[in-house]
């Protein structure tokens, strides 16, 4: 039988977490391949062959998915989607999962997303105002009577939103971070939204999606925060959790189909409205909130490192999930996940997330094997022990029956298997007592 080729984009730990899944949870004939722009070690060692480019040129790409003659094309990082992957794939012949140009803009324009919200009617956006001049902005921020963040309007890998009280001490800081956004382009829009703070227990969302449903998987509970306890900088993410029912302990199911439906309003209204359809992957991060559910934002691809703890408790093909969202037949599928609780943690260097000298690591692959846990790779392999940071380093995922059985396995796979110089990990991820920190009651 023939084999079926993908051709993945992308070289993070959520691609990663992808190629696993296409290599090892697919009962189909299948060979990967990768497109990347830094050699990730993880996928290097599932592939079949690769290239190394640049992931914003889709002349390159598609020259390449030609000459290897795949089936399709996975586009995972938003600097592809942003630059019309998808849509220039489909214009040369070559099937693509992932979102149109004007579909990415739910991520890569935080405005965008809050103008279908407030289309919607939905009711689920915080108090926000949109500044396009420096000078607007600072003159708002000094006359606020309410705790706030500002956000750079573009992307910024996780760790670009700065609230006042944690990441910012007062308003001067926050002025000075506004004007920052503005001289730098942080982001790659020189905008910013400045949005009222809101106070709750966070969770993520992932969908796959086709035409005609978006379909959930089990909730998860990320940790950006830089040290323990949640304190400190925003950063891209040093950790998630799930749990065994695939909701959270503070999210009934009422509220996770809620989530989910908040999800598919803001999708009808693509279609709808600009004649759009999303394939791909949507994420979205929200927050229970005393006034109700708050869309903080979404991410038009897998979260990392949220798909981290879904990809090794899927126990159906992902090939075929694959091959259903291209064919827009998802409706039809039965997706299953192991009932067990799920954590992850990232081993970073020292400087995350702006780490700027290379990780020391011996890390053993197959003791974590071993013992249970799944390895990811966010990082780049230099020489033999010596790593790259992209900020982060690789994560550690591990399944229980609950969740400190979870995050006790996951502790002794990181304190036995990766040692290095200068590396550490958040050991609260995981634990009851972080999870209850942000409670309502």
């Amino acid at each position: 039988m023939k084999s079926k080729k993908i051709l993945m984009v992308g070289r993070w730990g959520k691609t990663h977490a992808l190629g696993k899944a296409i290599v090892e949870k697919s009962s189909q004939n299948t060979e990967l391949f990768c497109y990347m722009d830094k050699e990730n070690p993880g996928l290097l060692s599932l592939v079949i062959d690769y290239k190394v480019g640049n992931m914003k040129d889709n002349d390159d790409i598609a020259k390449y998915a030609k000459y290897l003659d795949v089936d399709y094309v996975i586009a995972v990082p938003h600097m592809s989607l942003r630059t019309d992957i998808a849509d220039y794939m489909d214009e040369n012949g070559i099937k693509c999962i992932g979102p149109n140009k004007r579909c990415s803009k739910l991520e890569t324009s935080k405005n965008f997303l809050r103008n279908i919200l407030k289309k919607t009617d939905l009711g689920v956006s915080p108090k926000h105002f949109l500044f396009t001049s420096k000078e607007e902005a600072i003159e708002h921020i000094k006359n606020i009577d309410y705790d706030f963040a500002v956000k750079p309007v573009g992307v910024t890998e996780g760790d670009g939103v700065k609230v006042v009280g944690i990441q910012l001490e007062d308003k001067k800081e926050a002025i000075s971070y506004t004007k920052e956004v503005f001289d730098k382009n942080i982001g790659g829009i020189p905008q910013v939204l400045i949005e009222e703070k809101l106070i709750g227990r966070e969770y993520t969302i992932q969908t796959f999606v086709d035409e005609k449903v978006a379909w959930g998987m089990p909730a998860t509970r990320d940790y950006k925060l830089l040290y323990e306890g949640e304190r400190g900088i925003n950063t891209p993410g040093m950790g998630s959790i799930s749990f065994p029912n695939h909701l959270l302990p503070f999210l009934s199911k009422d509220e996770y189909y809620y989530s989910l439906d908040i999800i598919s309003k803001v999708l009808h209204y693509l279609k709808d409205n600009y004649g759009d359809i999303y394939k791909g992957f949507l994420s979205g991060q929200f927050i229970k909130t005393k006034n109700g559910i708050k869309v903080i934002e979404f991410n038009v691809r897998p979260g990392d490192s949220e798909i981290l703890n879904i990809i090794p408790i899927l126990e159906t093909d992902f090939v075929e999930i694959c091959d259903a969202i291209l064919q827009h037949r998802l409706k039809e599928m039965k997706i299953v996940y192991e009932n067990k609780a799920t954590v992850c943690k990232y081993v970073v260097g020292e400087g995350f997330p702006h780490s700027e000298d290379n990780m020391i690591m011996d890390i053993d692959e197959e003791g974590i094997k071993e013992g249970g846990g799944e390895l990811f790779y966010s990082c780049f392999k230099v020489r033999k022990n010596v790593y790259e940071p992209s900020p982060r380093g690789v994560a550690v995922t591990a399944k229980g029956d609950n969740l400190t059985e979870a995050h006790d396995l996951c502790e002794k796979l990181i304190n036995e298997n990766i040692t290095g110089d200068k590396i550490w990990h958040r050991e609260d991820i995981g634990t009851l007592e972080l999870l209850n920190k942000h409670r309502l009651d």
